[in-house]
């Protein structure tokens, strides 16, 4: 019996569940084997015996490739959607010094983006110097055409085939799979393959982390412990008015105990049971006073204070053999009428990571040793608890800046030990602040503005300067031989009106429902697909309905699917919203038209580049249908970019001057190459700026 526990704790790691989720992603499934640990354990001993080797193998092709090096270290900034335009306005202000340094003595230039200028599509080309038909993401999310179904674009999973069954269980014997589907190579792949160390921190869509000669923590697109791209828990002593959806959070009523309460936190699906079930935390939480709440975790007490973001706390997910760690903060909402908390999505716990959110998988490990927990979720600023009025604005800006100085820390960290080589860190907090203060800025903005102190209602502005301050502190500590890069992977503008696109299909005929139906409920729930040409996916991206590819296709490929291609496009290019008399649309064009390579044919087949002000509206992004065609948008998520590369370019500053004008960001790949020396392969698009030549 005691062998049997052993071998049923070796194959398990862990399982989370897929989960339709709008606004990024869809949930994860992992599951593990002792073939696979004893694997790991064979090629780890392996590697310990062979490291001499190929260490001075690593250093030939080092010294080779540096022969020709301008510089010995390249140092880029990701500051993700700063915006051209307001840097610039900030800069003549005199509110960025730092910044106003590098245009001055370096390279201050707006950087085009991508069709459309939205994170995993634009920072898979920053990472690969190519456009989308050949690294495969075009947008946050794609569909599954056997279901209709959003689908994460960068993830693929690919569960265990064989299963022990033992009544209620079955217990994997094989190995999963866990893909990224960004294709094409990334230009730290390629200064490992010349023997250049590279440090690679937070830049989206690198989960699962790739294997490399360097480091890297997983950015945009690593799941929390649920498998969902961030689902909060409300827990109260009543249930809220609202149904939650995994997209939106999960509710937990307490139970009551004599001295306090309980609370059974759902975590990631038991991994072993045929019955799906939830691993659940259990804490206990104990009225202080009005405002204060003690909760106990993990046999750990924690004052909570009403109004006040907690430290991170951790949560064992048990159930008999099996344990999972997650971490995750508290927010106090209320005590009075009733208690009222908020817990963020339960992060996967660095020091005991349930799957890989780093390379080496040590790598999170060793971090979590030196600075304690910290965040892993791909996007942990909960912009959607602060939506639904659970997060204020001042716990949002908490949680928003704990991650940035977490990333800080890390990313110093790294650029003190390597000295010679690649350093890429992407810094989120630009891009949270500005999707949900944006209104401020905005005076014709539909959405709340309910703040009144200058840490809210200037938001944006202090957060530019906030990375003026970190551009400043890297300035201080260059070496005379780094090149410093910093991009960001698209601008930002207002978000005033959404463009139901379903609901505009449906009313053109082009989309259908069933029969007695004029409405549809999330993820296409009432729609007939065996009369239904076209349907929108995505934040840009609608898809005709094709034969033999989906499902349910009913138009034919070539002449047929050419001619509906066309006309949608042509209605869409003069649609005009009757409220402010203005085209909806800069840009909408066939994926042949703006894309080339292998894998166009996995592209949406009408890419849309909203005009500024509009985006697809809330409902057509979960799949809705029915409603008014235009609709005021009147969330705190007030600002966007899923516009057009034109109308929201990025930045580009370097310490050098460049040698090529209007920068892109396919040509940062190639430039890093060059700068190390190393011949750019023939696949990338993307130019080499020449900088410092």
């Amino acid at each position: 019996m005691k062998r049997f526990k052993l071998i049923i704790i070796s194959i398990f790691v862990l399982t989370l569940s897929l989960q339709a989720y709008v606004g990024p992603g869809a949930g994860f499934a992992f599951l593990g084997s002792f073939l696979f640990i004893f694997l790991a354990f064979i090629v780890a001993i392996f590697n310990f015996i062979t490291f001499p080797i190929r260490a001075l193998i690593r250093f030939f092709k080092r010294y080779k490739a540096l022969k020709n090096a301008r510089v010995k270290r390249v140092v880029i900034l990701g500051f993700d959607g700063m915006d051209f335009s307001l840097t610039g306005k900030l800069i003549k202000k005199g509110l960025l010094p730092n910044f106003k340094k590098l245009k001055e003595e370096g390279t201050f230039a707006p950087l085009r983006s991508t069709e459309p200028p939205i994170s995993p599509v634009a920072w898979s080309t920053f990472a690969t110097g190519v456009n989308p038909g050949k690294h495969n993401v075009f947008d946050f999310l794609t569909r599954d055409p056997n279901t209709y179904l959003p689908a994460l674009a960068s993830t693929e999973i690919i569960p265990p085939k064989k299963y022990l069954n033992m009544g209620k269980y079955k217990i994997p014997i094989s190995k999963p799979v866990i893909e990224l589907l960004r294709k094409s190579k990334a230009f730290w792949k390629i200064t490992g393959e010349h023997g250049i160390y590279s440090s690679v921190l937070r830049v989206p869509i690198t989960f699962p982390p790739e294997k490399f000669y360097g480091n890297m923590t997983s950015g945009l697109g690593t799941p929390d412990l649920r498998g969902t791209q961030g689902s909060f828990t409300y827990i109260s002593e009543k249930s809220m008015n609202e149904d939650f959806s995994i997209s939106d959070g999960v509710s937990v009523i307490l139970e009551k105990l004599e001295d306090g309460f309980i609370a059974k936190i759902p975590g990631p699906e038991h991994p072993m049971l045929k019955e799906k079930k939830n691993l659940e935390a259990t804490v206990k939480i104990r009225k202080i006073d009005k405002n204060r709440v003690e909760v106990e975790t993990s046999g750990k007490k924690h004052v909570l204070k009403k109004g006040k973001l907690s430290e991170w706390t951790k949560l064992e997910f048990g159930s008999g053999l099996i344990k999972v760690s997650g971490i995750a903060r508290w927010f106090l909402i209320d005590t009075e009428p009733y208690l009222k908390i908020y817990l963020s999505p339960i992060n996967i716990d660095p020091e005991k990571p349930a799957m890989d959110v780093s390379h080496p998988k040590i790598f999170s490990v060793y971090l979590s040793k030196i600075f304690g927990p910290f965040a892993t979720l791909g996007m942990v600023e909960d912009t959607w608890a602060l939506n639904e009025g659970l997060l204020s604005e001042e716990g949002y800006l908490d949680q928003v800046y704990t991650a940035q100085e977490e990333r800080e820390r890390i990313f110093w960290d790294t650029f003190k030990k390597v000295k010679e080589g690649l350093v890429v860190s992407v810094f989120e907090a630009t891009d949270r602040i500005q999707h949900m203060f944006w209104r401020y800025m905005n005076n014709e903005s539909p959405a709340p503005k309910p703040g009144t102190t200058p840490e809210i209602v200037n938001a944006v502005q202090i957060v530019y300067q906030k990375m003026d301050e970190l551009v400043g502190k890297v300035l201080e500590k260059l070496g005379k031989d780094d090149a410093l890069i910093i991009v960001s992977d698209h601008g930002f503008n207002r978000f005033d009106r959404g463009f139901n696109v379903n609901t505009w299909l449906y009313k053109e005929g082009y989309l259908a429902l069933k029969d007695g139906k004029t409405k549809s409920d999330k993820w296409f729930a009432d729609v007939d697909w065996s009369k239904t040409r076209a349907y929108g996916t995505g934040l840009g991206g609608i898809f005709l309905n094709i034969k033999g590819r989906e499902k349910y296709g009913i138009v034919e490929r070539g002449e047929e699917a050419e001619k509906l291609k066309q006309e949608i496009k042509r209605k869409l290019e003069n649609l005009k919203d009757p409220k402010t008399g203005k085209k909806a649309m800069d840009m909408v064009s066939t994926r042949e038209e703006i894309y080339k390579g292998a894998y166009v044919t996995n592209a949406p087949d009408i890419i849309i580049g909203y005009a500024i002000g509009y985006r697809i509206s809330w409902e057509s992004a979960v799949g809705e249908v029915g409603g008014d065609i235009f609709v005021d948008n009147t969330r705190l998520w007030s600002g966007d970019h899923c516009f057009t590369s034109e109308t929201v370019p990025g930045i580009f500053f370097s310490n050098k001057k460049i040698n090529r004008n209007d920068p892109t960001l396919a040509d940062i790949s190639p430039s890093v190459l060059s700068l190390f020396g190393i011949k750019i392969p023939a696949f990338i698009d993307g130019r080499d700026l020449e900088v410092g030549k």
